[in-house]
């Protein structure tokens, strides 16, 4: 945070609150530990004198001033910042901050049937390749869930409720403009797959390896005294296959279309932030777009259901959670939509409906997927987890922080074998 200066901060400030004069600051990371992994996130606390002008213009006086601000930037450890490819992700960010995100909310505003249009991410000041400065939602009332304990029911409504609008606004552009949508996902100052391309294989092959076989540990001994072992060990570790595991994972998020969109890409609990009134949800946040991709909507989905629900919320509510979803992306592509369109004709809900139905179970492959890594991240405990607040001369070795988090807690057993079993009694594996 080296060039963090009062200038830089009122100059970032300026527009939002003219009346506004820096005088301090003071920054403190503002994740804990095990919360976030691919860059560093400070919270920088702001003072100020602000000009306050009576109504009549008569007088005016200065008052005190406080503020915050989110500033996230790129690891200390070049090991680390090399192998979860920050450089890459911030060049995502950066291309969703200051090329996607105006043009899906200048499209958006087209169209007056559009009641709530989505707007659900924070300010961001500025975005570069090495840097974020957004408003901190904290200050606001918003706080996060705590990743061990994953979603409650109503939290996930509200999720995919956004997520849908989000989606939306990719489909309906495509639709409507195709010439502009395409060119937000360009080679050249677009958004990209950052992890599962071809060229990432042997780079990967270590990382996942190790993930695979903590993986198998943990589901090894979670089923040591079931009758149903073999069954679910050998489905398992075919899925995890070292030949094609890798592979799956990058034909699952290619773009099929037409329903392919801009999809979030990380839609775990760290990255929805929630503002209660009176005990009930009367906001949410969505922040986080570093692994945006083009790719299936379900992708989100399977994230959303598979990580941060546990067993028992699936069998309850999946279906119910699912349509919800549907229902609420045909609406909103309705609203951004003429009476001749395509989605109130070959791709009306209940058309919507099949086709997101079939892909949202072949992305139950890519939910498992992602659980033999973020399994362990979101229930380890913090000192399990890498600080990535940590320099490679502090932590002893560049190398050391670059593998897959390890944990034997009970809870992480218990996720990764319910899921296992459930997929495979799917025959989706």
């Amino acid at each position: 945070m080296t060039e963090i200066t009062k200038e830089f901060l009122q100059g970032l400030l300026a527009e939002e609150h003219p009346d506004v004069t820096i005088t301090g600051f003071d920054g403190a990371p503002g994740s804990k530990r095990g919360d976030n992994y691919t860059s560093m996130v400070y919270r920088i606390s702001l003072t100020g004198i602000k000009k306050h002008i009576e109504p009549d213009g008569s007088s005016e006086k200065d008052e005190p001033w406080e503020g915050s601000i989110i500033y996230k930037c790129l690891p200390e450890s070049h090991a680390r910042r090399d192998y979860y490819k920050s450089d890459e992700l911030f060049c995502n960010e950066v291309a969703f901050y200051n090329k996607i995100w105006p043009a899906f909310s200048k499209f958006q505003s087209l169209w007056e049937k559009v009641k709530y249009p989505f707007k659900s991410l924070p300010k961001c000041y500025l975005a570069r390749n090495d840097l974020v400065v957004m408003k901190d939602l904290k200050q606001y009332g918003f706080v996060m869930p705590d990743r061990r304990q994953g979603l409650t029911v109503e939290q996930c409504y509200f999720v995919l409720k956004h997520l849908s609008h989000f989606h939306a606004l990719s489909l309906a552009m495509k639709y409507h403009n195709p010439e502009g949508f395409y060119e937000l996902i360009n080679d050249k100052d677009g958004i990209s797959e950052v992890f599962f391309v071809p060229e990432n294989d042997a780079y990967y092959k270590d990382y996942y390896t190790q993930a695979i076989k903590n993986a198998i540990t943990m589901v090894e001994e979670e089923l040591a005294n079931s009758e149903d072992k073999d069954k679910y060990l050998e489905k398992f570790k075919q899925f995890c296959s070292e030949d094609t595991f890798f592979q799956s994972m990058v034909d699952l998020v290619t773009p099929q279309e037409p329903l392919a969109v801009i999809c979030h890409g990380d839609c775990w609990t760290n990255n929805f932030l929630f503002r209660y009134v009176d005990g009930d949800i009367a906001e949410m946040y969505v922040v986080d777009f570093q692994l945006v991709r083009y790719a299936s909507p379900t992708l989100d989905l399977a994230y959303v259901m598979y990580l941060c629900l546990d067993k028992q919320q699936r069998a309850d509510h999946l279906s119910s959670l699912f349509e919800y979803y549907v229902d609420e992306l045909h609406a909103r592509l309705i609203e951004m939509s003429d009476e001749d369109s395509v989605f109130h004709g070959s791709l009306n809900r209940d058309a919507l409906f099949e086709m997101l139905q079939d892909d949202f179970k072949r992305s139950g492959r890519f939910g498992l997927g992602m659980a033999l890594d973020m399994y362990p991240i979101m229930t380890c405990d913090s000192d399990e987890a890498p600080n990535v607040y940590e320099s490679e001369t502090a932590s002893g070795n560049g190398e050391a922080c670059v593998k897959p988090v390890w944990t034997s807690n009970a809870t992480c057993r218990r996720k990764m074998t319910e899921l296992v079993q459930e997929i495979v009694d799917a025959a989706l594996i």
